[in-house]
């Protein structure tokens, strides 16, 4: 089965890739997309995951933000140049399959040049580009999907209407049959004791009169001491619960000199977490979108049950979209706009 390969790196664009796994998978299907934090089991080896996942594979989306082709390792070499380097592993693997492999351009990146790029991956830079921006999302999404279905094959595919043999027919008729002879006995049935149950109320009804009329001739007889009647009290109406909504969670901001760092005084580390006690349990993950012209920020939210998001800077940011994912099958992602430096602690 044609798949999608979602190739990243995670301190590149990991924040881009999470959204643009949940809106492919959400058009193709879970088995139709393969991203390694998703797909992989805990306990399976990673490389031979990766490699069966490129042998079946229809197209290979390669996830390119501004560090992509500058992401140094703990030495200060450039992993590019890494010959073990897992994201150029992929690359060149899927380029020599010869099959579709699509540079994803986010975070205003630009697609890499041949003379940037190592000898087998230098076929990237001649590869067709599809660009996905902050600001235009949705509709960039629309373009990529749109490229991709000629290559996919989704994963739940609709039944073939199931083709009726020359001789059930006949069977099909006779039961049928049997089902109306059966209704037609119940319906029967049904009437019967409804009549028999009509019967039965009028005659109790007559001897109720008859025995009032006996008491009110009588006078001697004595009357019975009244009773009030009691009253029946019914349990309580459970309501549902109230919707999950925005209102239920908020922004928690904090910021912090950054430690031994003499040559910028002046930048911080900030710390973004999330303050929702009465939805901790129905999250899944959380998303921040912090927006400001040229340099906006794409973070994922850590684990429960702050998931927060660090990033170094200068400043806060004055819009921070907060997209919140729900355990809930089918339930939309709650979405809500913060002003940063109005929360910031310190």
């Amino acid at each position: 089965m044609d798949s999608i390969f979602l190739s990243y790196r995670r301190e590149d664009s990991e924040g881009q890739a999470g959204r643009l796994y949940d809106d492919l998978v959400a058009v193709f299907g879970s088995d139709s997309v393969f991203m390694d934090v998703a797909a992989i089991q805990p306990g399976r080896d990673f490389r031979k995951s990766i490699d069966q996942s490129l042998n079946s594979c229809g197209v290979f989306l390669s996830l390119i933000g501004k560090n992509w082709l500058s992401a140094k390792d703990a030495s200060g070499q450039r992993r590019l140049d890494d010959p073990a380097d897992f994201v150029r592993i992929e690359t060149g693997a899927a380029l020599k399959r010869d099959i579709p492999v699509i540079p994803v351009l986010v975070q205003g990146a630009s697609a890499p040049k041949p003379d940037q790029l190592p000898d087998d991956l230098k076929e990237l830079a001649f590869r067709n580009a599809v660009e996905l921006t902050h600001a235009r999302w949705d509709s960039d999404i629309e373009v990529l999907i749109k490229a991709l279905r000629p290559h996919i094959s989704q994963s739940s595919p609709k039944p073939e209407p199931e083709r009726v043999q020359p001789g059930s027919k006949l069977r099909a008729t006779k039961s049928l049959a049997v089902i109306a002879v059966l209704l037609a006995i119940g319906i029967g049935l049904a009437l019967y004791l409804l009549t028999v149950k009509k019967a039965v109320d009028n005659s109790d009804n007559r001897r109720a009169e008859t025995t009032t009329t006996s008491a009110a001739v009588d006078s001697s007889v004595p009357e019975p001491t009244k009773r009030s009647p009691e009253k029946v009290v019914s349990p309580p109406t459970k309501t549902n619960a109230a919707p999950i909504g925005v209102e239920d969670f908020s922004l928690v901001a904090r910021q912090e000199p950054l430690a031994d760092n003499p040559d910028n005084p002046k930048r911080y580390t900030f710390t973004l977490s999330l303050d929702a006690p009465a939805l901790v349990d129905d999250i899944v993950r959380v998303h921040y979108d912090l927006v400001y012209g040229p340099n906006p920020l794409s973070l994922e939210g850590g684990a429960a049950p702050s998931f927060s998001a660090v990033y170094e800077g200068w400043g806060c940011y004055e819009t921070v979209v907060v997209t919140v994912y729900l355990k809930s099958s089918g339930s939309q992602p709650l979405k809500k706009t913060f002003n940063m430096c109005k929360v910031l602690t310190y």
